[in-house]
């Protein structure tokens, strides 16, 4: 079988044939009719719901784990789209690996991105030094490189090969517009530069190529303060301890109400640029494989995707832009 292309077979009542990856273990439910199986498929085009309503079917899965599976699935939809398994057995195909399913982000448009958050906060006055350790640590052999390559979480928002720098970056053009639309953050400018940066390095042990890493419930929070410890005499000898304990906290307390609350300023504006651009980026990931009108997002219900695509420009000089001028009250 060939990989299925599950955004064209995203389609309520059609059959479709191939070959899927599942990278992390499904769960298993009970309902009126007994236990079945919800999980994701994660494809390059993102990740995509499945149930598995027989145990016949879905031991499969429970005795071989994530993998690469050949399937037989049909359109379907409650509360959303998703795909019935009505068959599944494990790929044995030896040219198709978990790399062939993994979505990245295009390495130019990280460069781009991150060239361009570096000039606003030069211009801001983040200094060299505070560079130039950053680029210290994000090469630092223990993790292989793994800043730029890994996601930033495995569902919900940049959950692809590069998310984790990508969001990072996106971070600091927040944290540009912060600092100018508030110039008594200016002084502390370094801080918070290093805190974004370092804030969610521990996800490189967390996670490995999108899926749960050996040790992952040492949360991305206690092995990003880990990791820093091994750079506490340069960064104190840079800044000071003050700047050091600052990092930490904002390390452990950066997921605010989800975690140890902030305990300092600096946790809780990285914290609030943290929730605004994975929030921001998860919807706008939901609403780009959308194929309903609306869609069902967290506690709130049903909402309206963005107008994408279905506003036309109109000529200031056209009859229609003159029409409205004149005609509006």
């Amino acid at each position: 079988m060939s990989i299925l292309d599950l955004k064209q077979a995203q389609e309520k009542g059609k059959v479709s044939q191939g070959t899927v990856f599942i990278n992390v273990l499904p769960s298993i439910r009970t309902g009126k009719n007994g236990e079945f199986m919800v999980g994701q498929f994660l494809s390059q085009d993102g990740q995509f719901d499945f149930r598995i309503w027989e145990e016949e079917i879905f031991s499969t899965v429970q005795a071989n784990g994530t993998g690469i599976y050949d399937v037989e699935v049909i359109g379907a939809e409650y509360n959303g789209f998703y795909f019935t398994v009505r068959k599944i057995e494990v790929c044995h195909n030896p040219e198709i690996s978990k790399y062939d399913f993994l979505p990245s982000i295009p390495r130019e448009q990280i460069n781009q991105n991150w060239k361009r958050a570096v000039r606003k906060l030069n211009a801001l006055g983040v200094s060299k030094d505070c560079w130039n350790l950053l680029e210290e640590i994000i090469k630092d052999p223990e993790i292989k490189g793994r800043f730029t390559t890994e996601g930033a979480a495995i569902y919900y928002h940049d959950n692809k090969i590069g998310g984790l720098v990508n969001h990072t970056i996106k971070m600091l053009n927040i944290l540009a517009a912060m600092l100018e639309n508030n110039p008594e953050l200016l002084e502390c400018a370094d801080l918070l530069t290093f805190s974004i940066m370092v804030h969610d390095i521990g996800k490189v042990f967390e996670y490995e190529d999108l899926a749960p890493a050996k040790f992952w419930y040492a949360n991305h929070r206690v092995r990003g303060i880990e990791f820093i410890a091994n750079y506490k005499d340069a960064i104190i000898e840079l800044f000071d301890e003050t700047f050091y304990r600052q990092v930490q906290s904002v390390i452990s307390g950066h997921h605010g109400d989800y975690g140890d609350r902030p305990t300092t300023v600096a946790a809780a504006i990285v914290h609030y640029i943290d929730t605004l651009e994975s929030q921001t980026t998860g919807i706008l990931q939901h609403m780009e494989n959308l194929k309903d009108d609306n869609f069902k997002f967290g506690d709130w219900g049903f909402i309206e995707p963005l107008p994408i695509g279905r506003f036309k420009s109109v000529p200031e000089d056209s009859p229609e832009a003159l029409e409205a001028y004149f005609t509006t009250e």
